[in-house]
């Protein structure tokens, strides 16, 4: 069986243009037993709006199985947002399809979406017995004779449906119906039944445009589409389309509802991110970009400014190094956005583009430009009048007189008339869009442009790929991720459950929880000694550090036993890696062998200066010099960009780009291959490169295997170390890297930047303006930050250390003391 794939591809497109929350249709002609037991990927959850989260419920005839492509049927479909506030589904008792139903609510309000279909009664103009036989108004009739009620199908479900919207109304519900009546939706048999006093609902469309609909089918007279609602239902605004607009021969309707009356809820509005115009794969975007952040750099002298910066901070104090770091970045960031925003171009529209259909396009907006003009005349139509004359060049059909030629009527009939040739020729806008690729890629062949060649192969393959494919991805696509976040919950001490669901409530509510739990390492007995702690430091760069790390520092009375062995053991560690050093100095190879092959497609920061920008930048040796000279200053200085202490928070954190890369070149790269040439990893360690889970698996067995041969004691132990990233203690974490030797000036630059972070909120109503929660002066953060590069290697630092000391020194008691001094 074919599938109306052109109908399923019409409706996704009109659900993404008008956005909509929900989808009521009736005369669905699909049975949808048979269609599953035919392929069980046509179910209608998998064919509308693939990548939503959405109820649905549909009825057919369950009483006859003529064909799959059953007459009658109805179907409701609610998406995104208002699915969370689906209470229940249903649809009418008696199995014909004949309406179906959705309750939404929050609890005090509740409203019934239904959708109805009543039967035609007029007899099928054909001489074939066998489709007359198959109408929903006969389907109707056979039913309820077989039990006994002889009465016109039409009255029987007037009735019907009467009675349940009665009943809900009566109970204190909102009722919201869309029907095709087949009869006057203002004076039919239907009409009468809803204007009834225990019922009393007006048909919206006339309430809001003030006159009757107009004709509803394309080859009727009477407007057989309504839509009902009742009192407390708030619309505002409604569409009528155009015949044949949709996917069928009727009108269809776009109508808005102010939902805080259906739900009895603020309705979110989901905010969508702005989409990447810079995509480092297309290779023509990635030189557009390359080329204009390298001339202003260039132009504005930016890798001196860095250079000189560098050379002379000794200098200056701190305030006015950050002056300085912010000003020179602010003006890199303002390159990068305007290299990004200048790219390309992208085209969204609904049919392919090629020459033929831009100008048709074209033409069409001019004559929307003139038309305006005409109605309202622009005080400099001279912009217009170029245009025409440009236009008028183009000879034939397409040329464009001016503004004066035309009057309001031919302005008017030329819109018209260009409206039904474009949509003519969307069925050969593929066949015309192919055809010019390929004279574009033949045409770069002649000209020995072969990288211009292989990138317009690349653009038909891909979309060749995405036609083929693209129905199978309809049907086989599963949802990821948890959606958009409008609604928290927080069990309270007292057992009971709060529930937040505007903007400021949700951000709020997360920056105090995210909040504690990245102060929590604050109970570390390090943080109840104030001298200990100002002489190791916040960032484990204290004015002792030195001596505590050549093992001379004298421990203050009052210093926690197992504070001061894990010191000790640092000292142990780093005395014995005699004079070696990591290398925290950035070079050009090192930026572009990272991000040559870095995934592009990683969530954005704060900045909007994605992945993308790097990547693009690793392939031109200026802007690659730009960065390694702005990192390495960065790091020479000790102080951080104010961009770099901006972060967003949601299901992670997403910090900025460059800074996360810095963290893993050395703390992640580097550190690791310093710890192996040292041999600092413990053999029982498995979070390392080059390891996996099942080494770690077969160490375990084996362990078990010798146990019991040797009939010797064993324990297995589990820790749970959840959020060890964030629980971790700023001052310890600095000290292990120091004990590493990573140097102070990388290490006290990536504490000091977590600590003073300033996160920001990411939820369904978009990002928030202000920080939910943030470090500052006296209330520092204490996380080693969720997406840094620098956390699992100075977890494992951290762990590294305490391996070593609880090795033979300690009892398993004293064991689990320092594991929770370790971890809290």
């Amino acid at each position: 069986m074919e599938v109306p794939w052109i109908k399923v591809d019409r409706i996704n497109a009109l659900c993404k243009r008008f956005d909509v929350d929900c989808i009521l249709a009736n005369e669905v002609q699909v049975q949808w037993d048979i269609a599953l037991a035919q392929d069980r990927t046509l179910s209608l959850e998998r064919l509308l709006m693939p990548s939503a989260v959405k109820r649905v419920v549909t009825s057919h005839n369950t009483h006859e199985r003529f064909h799959r492509s059953q007459y009658g049927g109805t179907c409701i479909a609610t998406f995104d947002r208002l699915s969370q506030f689906v209470q229940s589904t249903g649809s009418n008792p008696h199995g014909l399809g004949r309406y179906s139903w959705v309750q939404v609510g929050s609890g005090s309000v509740s409203t019934r979406i239904v959708t109805l279909y009543v039967p035609n009664s007029t007899k099928v103009s054909t001489n074939n017995s066998n489709q007359r036989r198959m109408t929903v108004y006969n389907q109707h009739r056979r039913y309820f004779r077989s039990i006994g009620d002889n009465r016109c199908p039409r009255a029987i479900l007037v009735d019907h449906i009467g009675t349940p919207i009665a009943l809900w109304i009566a109970a204190g519900e909102q009722v919201l119906l869309f029907t095709d009546a087949n009869s006057d939706v203002y004076r039919g048999i239907l009409a009468t039944c809803l204007n009834s006093d225990d019922i009393r609902m007006e048909e919206q469309c006339q309430k809001i445009l003030g006159h009757e609909s107009p004709a509803s089918h394309s080859s009727g007279s009477l407007p057989i589409t309504g839509i009902f609602a009742t009192s407390g239902i708030n619309c505002s605004h409604v569409l009528q389309s155009a015949h044949k607009a949709g996917v069928g021969d009727h009108r269809f309707f776009v109508i808005d509802i102010d939902l805080n009356t259906m739900i009895g809820e603020d309705f979110p509005q989901l905010v969508r991110y702005e989409g990447r115009k810079l995509q480092s794969k297309k290779y023509k975007a990635r030189k557009a970009y390359n080329k204009s952040v390298r001339e202003n750099v260039i132009r504005h002298k930016l890798i001196e400014k860095y250079e000189s910066l560098r050379s002379n901070h000794s200098s200056l104090t701190i305030e006015e190094k950050q002056a300085a770091i912010n000003s020179i970045d602010a003006q890199k960031t303002e390159f990068m956005r305007c290299g990004e925003k200048h790219c390309r171009k992208i085209m969204r529209g609904t049919i392919e583009n090629s020459p033929q259909v831009k100008l048709w396009i074209k033409r069409r907006r001019l004559f929307s430009w003139m038309l305006k003009h005409k109605l309202s005349p622009l005080k400099d139509p001279r912009n217009l009048f170029r245009a025409c004359r440009v236009m008028a060049k183009a000879g034939g059909p397409l040329a464009v007189r001016q503004p004066r030629d035309y009057s309001i009527q031919q302005v008017k009939a030329q819109i018209i008339a260009i409206d039904e040739h474009i949509l003519r020729l969307k069925d050969e806008a593929p066949e015309l869009r192919v055809s010019h690729l390929i004279s574009r890629r033949e045409e770069a062949k002649s000209k020995g442009q072969l990288r211009k060649a292989n990138d317009i192969d690349n653009i038909i393959n891909r979309e060749v790929l995405r036609g083929r494919y693209s129905e199978v991805r309809r049907t086989t696509f599963e949802r990821k991720g948890g959606g958009k976040v409008f609604k928290v919950e927080r069990r309270e001490l007292d057992g009971t459950t709060s529930v937040f669901n505007s903007k400021e409530a949700i951000e709020a509510v997360a920056g105090q929880t995210i909040g504690e739990r990245y102060r929590l390492a604050y109970s570390a007995p390090i943080m109840a000694n104030p001298q200990l702690l100002k002489d190791v430091g916040f960032a484990g760069d204290g004015d002792a550090i030195e001596s505590i790390l050549h093992g001379t520092y004298e421990f203050p009375l009052g210093t926690d036993e197992y504070t001061k062995l894990l010191m000790l053991e640092a000292a142990v560690m780093f005395c014995s890696l005699g004079e070696s050093e990591i290398e925290d100095m950035v070079h050009r190879h090192d930026f572009q062998n990272f991000w040559k092959t870095a995934r592009e497609k990683t969530e954005s920061s704060y900045s909007r200066c994605h992945f993308g920008h790097y990547v693009s930048a690793s392939h031109d040796n200026v802007l690659s010099d730009l960065h390694v000279s702005s990192l390495n200053t960065i790091r020479e200085i000790g102080v951080a960009p104010s961009r770099w202490r901006n972060a967003i928070t949601g299901h992670l954190s997403t910090i900025e780009a460059d800074f996360k890369w810095l963290n893993k070149l050395i703390f992640a790269h580097r550190l690791e291959q310093f710890c192996r040439n040292h041999d600092l990893i413990p053999a029982d360690q498995f979070a390392k490169s080059r390891s996996s889970c099942e080494e770690a698996t077969l160490v375990k067995n084996t362990t078990c295997d010798l146990s019991r041969i040797m009939h010797s004691s064993f324990i297995i132990g589990g820790a749970d170390l959840d959020q060890c990233f964030d629980r971790s203690n700023a001052p310890i974490a600095g000290l292990a890297a120091r004990a590493h030797r990573v140097s102070r000036e990388s290490t006290r630059l990536m504490l000091t930047t977590m600590q003073n972070m300033q996160y920001f909120v990411r939820t369904g109503f978009g990002i928030s303006k202000e920080p939910a929660f943030g470090g500052q002066e006296g209330d520092l953060l204490m996380s080693l930050g969720q997406g840094s590069g620098a956390a699992p290697m100075g977890m494992r630092n951290i762990i590294t250390i305490a391996t070593n000391a609880l090795s033979g020194k300690i009892k398993s008691q004293k064991s689990v003391d320092l594991i929770k001094i370790l971890l809290t």
